[in-house]
């Protein structure tokens, strides 16, 4: 049975003159852009140049000013409390030694003696009590997490210099991931440097507070470009490699290429198919060190009756026993394994990742974090492997004759990736050759985003796309209090992530990770399909090496510290 995939779009002749025209232009305009010009001798290459699409919106106070997406442009300059580990994402110590739970009190043992920038003095507990305030009040931050912080905290108490205490009202993992190095995470910053301003709403020419980061801030020209300088003494964690760094900000993908190619970037991140054509033009492409970006098809239409609020949980609110669409197809295990089996996840990769994506067992449980049973692997082609027979055999036992269950395959441009619509159309068709009448329904992603969110929909497929951390990103995947409608909705599975999401003991935490995988892997809630890991492109003669984790438990464009000259 041969399944007939549309082709990806090729690199067009179009975008190569496109590239070649603007590194003339690039060269031509060197100078305007960089004080500093620079050549590809590595030994006469101070400032490296990091070209990234412009953020959304350029402030001077992270987490109170910008949005997650937007966070990178300032992420050199501050440390967290907990930091994730460049080579796993997994989460580690940074400004916090470590941390003791004592019933609902979470207790940090600050690092000594570190230093923030510009001689501002070093880190004790009121700066991070500074830096929680800045981050809640007055309400209105832009950041996400600073509702969930003012949420969960009923009072900090300062211990002594080096050890802070927060009295929350509930355990809260959430609360844990706003304190790390996500894109959300609280950065900690000198309350000696705040204090010395006369405001703290700081403009694009002020000087961003002090913060402790490998590099300190140089300059900034709006709408251009953001400069560091590597602070003037050891580092406590890691040596900056470079003199300066500089975030220029270059939109067009094929302008970035060039500019890279022509040796005034070093560093940048582009589209699959100029990724592959600025490797063959001798750039260099760093994958992460994990697959942070995973990719699925959500199954919509298994509703409860009655549906939880965002604070509410099933188990209260779901008392019918009843389902919204009684006859939904997608509340039978047996078609939820069919559509699995029916996929070929090997010619998805081919096709529309160039055969670089990996494998994936579970959408939200990785094999290189804690929690995840090996288990899995052994038995996943028996639940969820390509088998095209028993995918039909499947659908017989579900009680369906051949073209007689429907599901609708939601084909929504931009819906998680470029590619979303290419791979839906591709899945359609690997489902019609099981027998399931799979018509396509294009529509705008908003509109589709509505629908499921209203819970609409009787029995659709959808792409998704997440680069999550796993534990609060499986929330708004596959929990039914957070009304999104993505989710199989199930009390016994709501119930044991709730219990997850209260545990801050990382040990039991996991344990009780695994646990609910467990039910989650049984009960077939998702179709996962691939994982990828993020590349970025160097100039070899300037960058030796880039480790970084990927898309979990980091923001885009981090870990610049962790980039090494070459030679």
């Amino acid at each position: 049975m041969t399944t007939h995939i549309p082709p990806r779009p090729s690199f067009s002749r179009l975008t190569r003159l496109l590239t070649a025209g603007v590194a003339t232009l690039l060269a031509a305009t060197a100078v305007a852009c960089s004080s500093e010009p620079e050549t590809r001798d590595p030994k006469k290459v101070t400032r490296l140049i990091y070209a990234v699409p412009a953020p959304a919106q350029e402030a001077m106070n992270p987490n109170r000013d910008l949005a997650p997406g937007d966070e990178y442009q300032l992420k050199p300059l501050y440390e967290n409390l907990i930091g994730s580990d460049p080579k796993t994402g997994n989460w580690i110590p940074m400004l916090a030694e470590s941390w003791r739970l004592e019933g609902t009190k979470l207790t940090f043992a600050l690092r000594k003696g570190v230093k923030f920038h510009n001689d501002k003095g070093e880190l004790t507990a009121a700066d991070v009590e500074y830096s929680y305030n800045d981050l809640v009040n007055p309400p209105g931050a832009i950041s996400g997490v600073a509702e969930a912080m003012r949420a969960a905290v009923e009072r900090i108490e300062i211990v002594d210099d080096y050890e802070i205490a927060f009295h929350l009202r509930q355990t809260s993992y959430k609360f844990m991931e706003g304190l790390g190095y996500g894109s959300i995470g609280m950065a900690i910053k000198s309350k000696a440097d705040a204090e010395s301003r006369p405001s703290t709403q700081l403009s694009l020419s002020d000087q961003p507070i002090a913060g402790t980061g490998p590099y300190q801030f140089l300059e900034r020209t709006p709408g251009q470009r953001v400069v560091f300088k590597k602070v003037p003494y050891q580092h406590w964690r890691q040596d900056a490699g470079f003199e300066e760094l500089e975030f220029r900000y270059i939109n067009e993908n094929a302008t970035r290429m060039s500019a890279l190619l022509a040796g005034e970037a070093h560093v940048t991140v582009l589209p699959d198919e100029l990724t592959a054509e600025a490797a063959n033009q001798g750039a260099k492409v760093i994958r992460a060190a994990i697959p942070g970006r995973r990719i699925g098809l959500l199954l919509l239409g298994c509703y409860y009756k009655e549906p939880p609020g965002k604070d509410e949980k099933s188990a209260d609110v779901f008392v019918s026993g009843q389902r919204k669409f009684p006859d939904s197809p997608m509340c039978d295990i047996k078609v939820r394994q069919a559509i699995n089996k029916a996929i070929d996840r090997d010619a998805l990769n081919k096709a529309f990742y160039g055969g670089k994506a990996e494998a994936m067992t579970m959408w939200y449980w990785q094999p290189e974090l804690p929690g995840f049973n090996p288990a899995w692997q052994q038995r996943w082609q028996e639940l969820y492997g390509f088998d095209p027979e028993a995918a039909k055999r499947l659908i017989q036992e579900a009680g369906y004759s051949p073209g007689e269950l429907r599901i609708e395959v939601a084909a929504s441009p931009d819906a998680g990736g470029p590619e979303s619509a290419d791979v839906s159309e591709a899945v359609a068709g690997m489902l019609s050759d099981v027998g399931i009448d799979a018509p396509i329904v294009s529509l705008d992603y908003q509109k589709q985003k509505a629908g499921r969110e209203a819970r609409e929909y009787t029995a659709r497929i959808e792409f998704d796309s997440t680069s999550s951390e796993p534990i609060t990103g499986f929330e708004p995947q596959g929990y039914a209090n957070q009304d999104s409608g993505r989710a199989i909705e199930d009390v016994a599975l709501d119930t044991m992530y709730e219990s997850v999401l209260v545990e801050l003991d990382p040990a039991r935490q996991a344990t009780l990770w695994q646990a609910f995988g467990d039910k989650v892997f049984e009960a077939v809630q998702h179709v996962p399909l691939l994982r990828i890991r993020d590349e970025a492109l160097v100039d070899p003669a300037v960058v030796g090496d880039y480790t970084f984790p990927g898309a979990m438990n980091s923001e885009r464009y981090a870990f610049v510290e962790y980039i090494t000259p070459a030679g």
